[in-house]
Protein backbone atom coordinates (compact mmCIF):
# COMPACT_ATOMS: atom_id res chain seq x y z
CA UNK A 1 0.00 0.00 0.00
CA UNK A 2 1.22 3.47 -0.89
CA UNK A 3 0.16 7.01 -0.02
CA UNK A 4 -1.61 8.53 -2.99
CA UNK A 5 -3.41 11.76 -3.75
CA UNK A 6 -7.18 11.42 -3.56
CA UNK A 7 -10.05 12.97 -5.46
CA UNK A 8 -12.21 15.38 -3.46
CA UNK A 9 -15.33 13.23 -3.60
CA UNK A 10 -13.66 9.99 -2.45
CA UNK A 11 -11.76 11.83 0.30
CA UNK A 12 -14.88 13.59 1.61
CA UNK A 13 -16.88 10.34 1.50
CA UNK A 14 -14.24 8.53 3.56
CA UNK A 15 -13.81 11.22 6.20
CA UNK A 16 -17.58 11.65 6.59
CA UNK A 17 -17.62 8.20 8.25
CA UNK A 18 -14.50 8.58 10.39
CA UNK A 19 -14.99 9.23 14.11
CA UNK A 20 -11.92 11.48 14.33
CA UNK A 21 -13.03 13.90 11.62
CA UNK A 22 -13.22 17.60 12.48
CA UNK A 23 -13.59 20.66 10.27
CA UNK A 24 -9.79 20.92 10.26
CA UNK A 25 -9.62 17.93 7.91
CA UNK A 26 -12.33 19.13 5.54
CA UNK A 27 -11.18 20.30 2.12
CA UNK A 28 -12.71 23.73 2.72
CA UNK A 29 -10.15 24.20 5.51
CA UNK A 30 -7.36 23.55 3.03
CA UNK A 31 -8.87 26.13 0.69
CA UNK A 32 -9.10 28.67 3.51
CA UNK A 33 -5.48 28.09 4.54
CA UNK A 34 -4.42 28.40 0.90
CA UNK A 35 -5.58 32.01 1.00
CA UNK A 36 -3.25 32.48 3.98
CA UNK A 37 -0.06 31.29 2.30
CA UNK A 38 -0.37 27.52 2.76
CA UNK A 39 -1.13 24.87 0.17
CA UNK A 40 -2.77 21.50 0.62
CA UNK A 41 -3.14 17.97 -0.67
CA UNK A 42 -5.74 15.29 0.06
CA UNK A 43 -3.87 12.02 0.51
CA UNK A 44 -4.72 8.51 1.61
CA UNK A 45 -3.78 4.85 1.58
CA UNK A 46 -5.92 2.15 -0.02
CA UNK A 47 -6.28 -1.58 0.52
CA UNK A 48 -8.17 -3.55 -2.14
CA UNK A 49 -9.13 -0.23 -3.70
CA UNK A 50 -10.70 0.93 -0.42
CA UNK A 51 -9.35 3.85 1.62
CA UNK A 52 -8.05 2.70 5.02
CA UNK A 53 -6.44 5.97 6.13
CA UNK A 54 -6.40 9.57 4.91
CA UNK A 55 -5.50 13.12 5.84
CA UNK A 56 -5.55 16.70 4.68
CA UNK A 57 -1.90 17.69 4.36
CA UNK A 58 -1.12 21.38 4.68
CA UNK A 59 2.33 22.48 3.55
CA UNK A 60 4.21 25.75 3.48
CA UNK A 61 7.45 26.91 1.90
CA UNK A 62 9.72 28.59 4.45
CA UNK A 63 12.97 30.58 3.98
CA UNK A 64 16.20 28.70 3.13
CA UNK A 65 14.34 26.04 1.15
CA UNK A 66 12.52 24.58 4.15
CA UNK A 67 9.13 22.97 3.56
CA UNK A 68 6.87 22.25 6.53
CA UNK A 69 3.99 19.73 6.44
CA UNK A 70 1.10 19.66 8.89
CA UNK A 71 -1.78 17.21 9.26
CA UNK A 72 -4.31 19.31 11.23
CA UNK A 73 -5.92 17.21 13.96
CA UNK A 74 -3.96 14.22 12.76
CA UNK A 75 -4.58 11.26 10.50
CA UNK A 76 -8.05 9.82 9.95
CA UNK A 77 -7.21 6.22 10.65
CA UNK A 78 -7.80 3.51 13.23
CA UNK A 79 -5.07 4.40 15.75
CA UNK A 80 -5.63 1.14 17.60
CA UNK A 81 -4.67 -0.94 14.54
CA UNK A 82 -0.91 -0.95 15.17
CA UNK A 83 0.07 -2.59 11.88
CA UNK A 84 -2.09 -0.25 9.80
CA UNK A 85 -0.80 2.79 11.70
CA UNK A 86 2.79 1.64 11.25
CA UNK A 87 2.41 1.19 7.49
CA UNK A 88 0.57 4.50 7.11
CA UNK A 89 3.29 6.41 9.01
CA UNK A 90 6.12 4.78 7.02
CA UNK A 91 4.40 5.60 3.74
CA UNK A 92 3.46 9.17 4.61
CA UNK A 93 7.02 9.79 5.83
CA UNK A 94 8.27 8.65 2.43
CA UNK A 95 5.68 10.82 0.69
CA UNK A 96 6.67 13.95 2.64
CA UNK A 97 10.35 13.21 1.98
CA UNK A 98 9.72 13.02 -1.79
CA UNK A 99 7.89 16.34 -1.55
CA UNK A 100 11.05 17.88 0.03
CA UNK A 101 9.47 18.27 3.45
CA UNK A 102 11.71 18.32 6.52
CA UNK A 103 8.96 17.76 9.12
CA UNK A 104 5.40 16.50 9.53
CA UNK A 105 3.37 17.89 12.43
CA UNK A 106 0.23 16.22 13.76
CA UNK A 107 -2.11 16.89 16.71
CA UNK A 108 -4.63 14.02 16.56
CA UNK A 109 -8.26 14.43 17.60
CA UNK A 110 -7.85 11.45 19.92
CA UNK A 111 -8.95 11.65 23.54
CA UNK A 112 -6.15 10.79 25.96
CA UNK A 113 -8.03 9.85 29.13
CA UNK A 114 -11.68 10.37 30.08
CA UNK A 115 -12.15 13.24 32.53
CA UNK A 116 -15.15 14.53 34.46
CA UNK A 117 -16.53 18.05 34.95
CA UNK A 118 -13.76 18.83 37.46
CA UNK A 119 -10.98 17.58 35.19
CA UNK A 120 -10.43 14.39 37.22
CA UNK A 121 -9.65 11.14 35.41
CA UNK A 122 -12.67 8.81 35.31
CA UNK A 123 -11.91 5.29 36.50
CA UNK A 124 -12.65 2.73 33.78
CA UNK A 125 -12.87 5.40 31.07
CA UNK A 126 -10.92 5.84 27.83
CA UNK A 127 -7.15 5.45 28.07
CA UNK A 128 -5.19 6.02 24.87
CA UNK A 129 -1.73 5.96 26.46
CA UNK A 130 -0.86 3.13 24.07
CA UNK A 131 -1.57 5.32 21.03
CA UNK A 132 0.91 7.88 22.35
CA UNK A 133 3.55 5.19 22.90
CA UNK A 134 2.96 3.70 19.45
CA UNK A 135 3.42 7.07 17.75
CA UNK A 136 6.64 7.63 19.69
CA UNK A 137 7.87 4.18 18.66
CA UNK A 138 7.21 5.12 15.04
CA UNK A 139 9.57 8.08 15.33
CA UNK A 140 7.28 10.89 16.44
CA UNK A 141 8.54 13.42 18.96
CA UNK A 142 5.79 14.10 21.51
CA UNK A 143 5.47 17.63 22.91
CA UNK A 144 4.21 16.21 26.17
CA UNK A 145 0.99 16.68 28.11
CA UNK A 146 0.94 20.44 28.03
CA UNK A 147 -1.59 22.32 30.17
CA UNK A 148 -0.96 25.78 28.68
CA UNK A 149 -3.39 26.54 25.84
CA UNK A 150 -1.08 29.22 24.39
CA UNK A 151 1.64 26.65 23.64
CA UNK A 152 -0.40 24.41 21.34
CA UNK A 153 -1.18 24.63 17.62
CA UNK A 154 -4.78 23.80 18.50
CA UNK A 155 -6.30 23.37 21.98
CA UNK A 156 -5.33 20.10 23.67
CA UNK A 157 -7.84 20.68 26.45
CA UNK A 158 -11.49 21.30 25.59
CA UNK A 159 -14.82 21.45 27.33
CA UNK A 160 -17.80 19.58 25.87
CA UNK A 161 -21.43 18.82 26.60
CA UNK A 162 -22.89 15.49 25.47
CA UNK A 163 -26.27 16.03 23.78
CA UNK A 164 -27.08 12.51 22.61
CA UNK A 165 -30.42 11.29 23.90
CA UNK A 166 -31.13 14.49 25.84
CA UNK A 167 -33.99 16.96 25.60
CA UNK A 168 -33.81 20.75 25.92
CA UNK A 169 -35.38 20.53 29.38
CA UNK A 170 -32.85 17.94 30.57
CA UNK A 171 -29.93 20.03 29.35
CA UNK A 172 -31.30 23.26 30.85
CA UNK A 173 -31.98 21.60 34.21
CA UNK A 174 -28.28 20.67 34.47
CA UNK A 175 -27.16 24.30 34.23
CA UNK A 176 -26.23 25.92 37.52
CA UNK A 177 -29.09 27.67 39.32
CA UNK A 178 -27.45 31.04 38.63
CA UNK A 179 -27.24 30.31 34.89
CA UNK A 180 -30.89 29.24 34.67
CA UNK A 181 -31.99 32.39 36.47
CA UNK A 182 -29.74 34.59 34.33
CA UNK A 183 -31.00 33.14 31.03
CA UNK A 184 -34.64 33.60 32.07
CA UNK A 185 -33.88 37.20 33.02
CA UNK A 186 -32.19 37.98 29.69
CA UNK A 187 -35.28 36.80 27.83
CA UNK A 188 -37.38 39.26 29.85
CA UNK A 189 -35.06 42.15 28.95
CA UNK A 190 -35.75 42.01 25.21
CA UNK A 191 -32.62 40.08 24.22
CA UNK A 192 -32.89 37.97 21.06
CA UNK A 193 -30.38 35.76 19.25
CA UNK A 194 -30.26 35.67 15.46
CA UNK A 195 -28.29 33.58 13.02
CA UNK A 196 -26.97 36.32 10.77
CA UNK A 197 -26.73 36.34 7.00
CA UNK A 198 -23.68 37.60 5.14
CA UNK A 199 -25.08 41.12 4.80
CA UNK A 200 -24.96 41.47 8.62
CA UNK A 201 -21.45 40.05 8.98
CA UNK A 202 -20.12 43.48 9.97
CA UNK A 203 -22.15 43.30 13.21
CA UNK A 204 -20.09 40.27 14.22
CA UNK A 205 -16.83 41.74 12.92
CA UNK A 206 -17.26 44.90 15.05
CA UNK A 207 -17.92 42.75 18.14
CA UNK A 208 -14.68 40.87 17.53
CA UNK A 209 -12.76 44.11 16.92
CA UNK A 210 -13.93 45.47 20.26
CA UNK A 211 -13.22 42.18 22.06
CA UNK A 212 -9.71 41.95 20.61
CA UNK A 213 -8.81 45.42 21.91
CA UNK A 214 -10.35 44.62 25.31
CA UNK A 215 -8.67 41.23 25.70
CA UNK A 216 -5.44 42.06 23.86
CA UNK A 217 -5.44 39.67 20.90
CA UNK A 218 -5.15 40.33 17.16
CA UNK A 219 -8.48 40.24 15.35
CA UNK A 220 -8.74 38.94 11.80
CA UNK A 221 -9.62 41.23 8.89
CA UNK A 222 -13.19 41.38 7.59
CA UNK A 223 -12.09 39.47 4.47
CA UNK A 224 -11.16 36.48 6.68
CA UNK A 225 -14.69 36.18 8.08
CA UNK A 226 -16.15 36.77 4.63
CA UNK A 227 -13.93 34.04 3.21
CA UNK A 228 -15.00 31.58 5.92
CA UNK A 229 -18.63 32.38 5.20
CA UNK A 230 -18.15 31.71 1.49
CA UNK A 231 -16.02 28.56 1.72
CA UNK A 232 -17.63 26.74 4.65
CA UNK A 233 -21.17 27.60 3.62
CA UNK A 234 -24.16 26.36 5.62
CA UNK A 235 -21.96 24.55 8.15
CA UNK A 236 -20.64 27.91 9.40
CA UNK A 237 -23.07 29.45 11.89
CA UNK A 238 -22.64 33.00 13.14
CA UNK A 239 -25.05 34.10 15.85
CA UNK A 240 -25.42 37.60 17.24
CA UNK A 241 -27.36 38.48 20.38
CA UNK A 242 -29.20 41.77 20.02
CA UNK A 243 -30.97 43.99 22.50
CA UNK A 244 -34.29 44.58 20.76
CA UNK A 245 -35.33 47.83 22.43
CA UNK A 246 -38.89 47.79 21.09
CA UNK A 247 -39.39 44.23 22.30
CA UNK A 248 -37.97 45.17 25.69
CA UNK A 249 -40.15 48.26 26.02
CA UNK A 250 -43.27 46.24 25.18
CA UNK A 251 -42.32 43.59 27.76
CA UNK A 252 -41.87 46.27 30.43
CA UNK A 253 -45.21 47.90 29.53
CA UNK A 254 -46.92 44.50 29.77
CA UNK A 255 -45.46 44.01 33.24
CA UNK A 256 -46.73 47.44 34.32
CA UNK A 257 -50.24 46.60 33.02
CA UNK A 258 -50.15 43.29 34.85
CA UNK A 259 -49.27 44.99 38.15
CA UNK A 260 -51.86 47.73 37.64
CA UNK A 261 -54.45 44.97 37.22
CA UNK A 262 -53.85 43.64 40.74
CA UNK A 263 -56.72 44.26 43.16
CA UNK A 264 -54.35 44.98 46.02
CA UNK A 265 -51.24 46.93 44.96
CA UNK A 266 -48.50 46.95 47.61
CA UNK A 267 -45.65 49.42 48.01
CA UNK A 268 -43.17 47.00 46.44
CA UNK A 269 -45.47 46.75 43.40
CA UNK A 270 -45.27 50.53 43.03
CA UNK A 271 -41.48 50.28 43.24
CA UNK A 272 -41.54 47.63 40.48
CA UNK A 273 -43.60 49.97 38.29
CA UNK A 274 -41.07 52.76 38.82
CA UNK A 275 -38.23 50.37 37.93
CA UNK A 276 -39.97 49.35 34.70
CA UNK A 277 -40.59 53.00 33.79
CA UNK A 278 -36.87 53.74 34.30
CA UNK A 279 -36.00 50.79 32.04
CA UNK A 280 -38.34 52.11 29.36
CA UNK A 281 -36.62 55.51 29.57
CA UNK A 282 -33.23 53.82 29.33
CA UNK A 283 -34.24 51.80 26.25
CA UNK A 284 -35.66 54.94 24.62
CA UNK A 285 -32.30 56.63 25.17
CA UNK A 286 -30.61 53.58 23.61
CA UNK A 287 -32.86 53.95 20.58
CA UNK A 288 -31.75 57.55 20.05
CA UNK A 289 -28.08 56.63 20.39
CA UNK A 290 -27.85 53.17 18.78
CA UNK A 291 -31.09 52.42 16.96
CA UNK A 292 -33.80 49.84 17.64
CA UNK A 293 -31.52 46.76 17.72
CA UNK A 294 -28.16 46.80 19.44
CA UNK A 295 -25.57 44.02 18.92
CA UNK A 296 -24.34 42.83 22.32
CA UNK A 297 -22.39 39.61 21.70
CA UNK A 298 -21.61 37.16 18.92
CA UNK A 299 -20.25 33.69 18.36
CA UNK A 300 -18.94 31.73 15.38
CA UNK A 301 -19.57 27.98 15.27
CA UNK A 302 -18.90 25.16 12.83
CA UNK A 303 -20.96 21.99 12.45
CA UNK A 304 -18.98 18.95 11.35
CA UNK A 305 -20.59 15.53 11.49
CA UNK A 306 -22.24 15.14 14.89
CA UNK A 307 -20.23 17.91 16.54
CA UNK A 308 -21.26 21.53 17.02
CA UNK A 309 -18.12 23.51 17.84
CA UNK A 310 -17.99 27.08 19.17
CA UNK A 311 -14.89 28.43 17.47
CA UNK A 312 -14.70 31.95 18.88
CA UNK A 313 -16.83 34.86 20.03
CA UNK A 314 -16.91 38.16 21.86
CA UNK A 315 -19.04 40.83 23.51
CA UNK A 316 -19.22 44.60 24.01
CA UNK A 317 -17.99 45.58 27.46
CA UNK A 318 -20.56 48.41 27.74
CA UNK A 319 -23.42 45.89 27.64
CA UNK A 320 -21.86 43.00 29.57
CA UNK A 321 -24.36 43.51 32.42
CA UNK A 322 -27.12 42.17 30.12
CA UNK A 323 -25.37 38.75 30.20
CA UNK A 324 -25.86 38.09 26.49
CA UNK A 325 -23.08 35.49 26.60
CA UNK A 326 -25.32 33.17 28.65
CA UNK A 327 -28.32 33.47 26.35
CA UNK A 328 -26.25 32.98 23.19
CA UNK A 329 -24.73 29.78 24.57
CA UNK A 330 -28.17 28.40 25.39
CA UNK A 331 -29.44 29.38 21.94
CA UNK A 332 -26.56 27.59 20.20
CA UNK A 333 -27.10 24.46 22.30
CA UNK A 334 -30.73 24.32 21.20
CA UNK A 335 -29.55 24.91 17.65
CA UNK A 336 -27.13 21.99 17.95
CA UNK A 337 -29.93 19.74 19.21
CA UNK A 338 -32.19 20.72 16.31
CA UNK A 339 -29.40 19.90 13.87
CA UNK A 340 -29.05 16.40 15.32
CA UNK A 341 -25.60 17.02 16.84
CA UNK A 342 -24.46 14.73 19.65
CA UNK A 343 -21.62 16.86 21.03
CA UNK A 344 -21.59 20.56 21.85
CA UNK A 345 -17.96 21.67 22.01
CA UNK A 346 -17.23 24.85 23.96
CA UNK A 347 -13.65 24.42 22.66
CA UNK A 348 -10.42 25.46 24.32
CA UNK A 349 -9.66 25.63 28.04
CA UNK A 350 -6.49 25.35 30.09
CA UNK A 351 -5.52 22.04 31.68
CA UNK A 352 -4.89 23.87 34.95
CA UNK A 353 -7.98 23.61 37.17
CA UNK A 354 -6.54 25.46 40.17
CA UNK A 355 -8.43 28.67 40.91
CA UNK A 356 -5.53 30.60 42.44
CA UNK A 357 -3.01 32.39 40.17
CA UNK A 358 -4.68 31.06 37.03
CA UNK A 359 -5.64 33.59 34.33
CA UNK A 360 -7.57 30.94 32.37
CA UNK A 361 -9.67 29.64 35.26
CA UNK A 362 -12.52 32.04 34.47
CA UNK A 363 -12.91 30.55 30.97
CA UNK A 364 -13.24 27.04 32.41
CA UNK A 365 -15.53 28.22 35.22
CA UNK A 366 -17.92 29.92 32.77
CA UNK A 367 -18.21 26.80 30.59
CA UNK A 368 -18.49 24.50 33.61
CA UNK A 369 -21.71 26.21 34.71
CA UNK A 370 -23.52 24.67 31.73
CA UNK A 371 -22.74 21.10 32.82
CA UNK A 372 -20.58 18.86 30.63
CA UNK A 373 -17.08 17.50 31.01
CA UNK A 374 -13.40 18.12 30.30
CA UNK A 375 -11.75 16.51 27.26
CA UNK A 376 -8.00 15.98 27.07
CA UNK A 377 -6.43 15.09 23.71
CA UNK A 378 -3.18 13.17 23.25
CA UNK A 379 -1.24 16.24 22.12
CA UNK A 380 1.12 17.46 19.44
CA UNK A 381 3.78 15.39 17.65
CA UNK A 382 6.60 16.02 15.17
CA UNK A 383 7.85 13.44 12.70
CA UNK A 384 11.32 14.63 11.74
CA UNK A 385 12.18 13.89 8.12
CA UNK A 386 15.49 15.80 7.93
CA UNK A 387 17.28 16.40 11.24
CA UNK A 388 19.67 19.14 9.96
CA UNK A 389 16.77 21.11 8.46
CA UNK A 390 14.70 20.52 11.60
CA UNK A 391 17.47 22.02 13.76
CA UNK A 392 17.75 24.97 11.38
CA UNK A 393 14.00 25.52 11.57
CA UNK A 394 14.02 25.49 15.39
CA UNK A 395 16.89 28.00 15.44
CA UNK A 396 15.03 30.29 13.02
CA UNK A 397 11.80 30.01 14.99
CA UNK A 398 13.44 30.82 18.34
CA UNK A 399 15.22 33.81 16.77
CA UNK A 400 11.93 35.03 15.30
CA UNK A 401 10.23 34.86 18.72
CA UNK A 402 13.08 36.79 20.38
CA UNK A 403 12.98 39.52 17.72
CA UNK A 404 9.18 39.72 17.96
CA UNK A 405 9.39 40.14 21.74
CA UNK A 406 12.00 42.91 21.39
CA UNK A 407 9.87 44.76 18.83
CA UNK A 408 6.79 44.46 21.07
CA UNK A 409 8.71 45.99 23.99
Amino acid sequence: MKIEELESNEYEEYISKNKYTTFYQKEYWGKLKKDGGWNYKLVGMKKNNKIVGATLLLFKNLPLGLKLFYSPRGFLIDYNDEELLKEFVLEIKEYVKKENGFILKIDPYVEYKTRDIDGNIVKGGVDNSKVVENLKKLGFKHYGFNKDISKELQPRWMYVLDLKGKTEDEIFSNFSKHYRKTIRRTEKQGLVVERISKDKLMDYKKIMEHTSSRRDFIDRPYSYYENMYDKIGENLIINVCYLDTNLGINKFKDEIKKIEGYQDIKDYHLKDIEDYKKKIELYESYQKKYGDKIPLAGTMSIVCGKEYLNLFGGAYEEFMHYDAQYLIKWHTMKEALNLGCEIYNFYGISGNFEKENNDMYGVYEFKRGFGGRVVELIGEFDLIISKPKYCLYNFMFKTYKIVKKIIKK
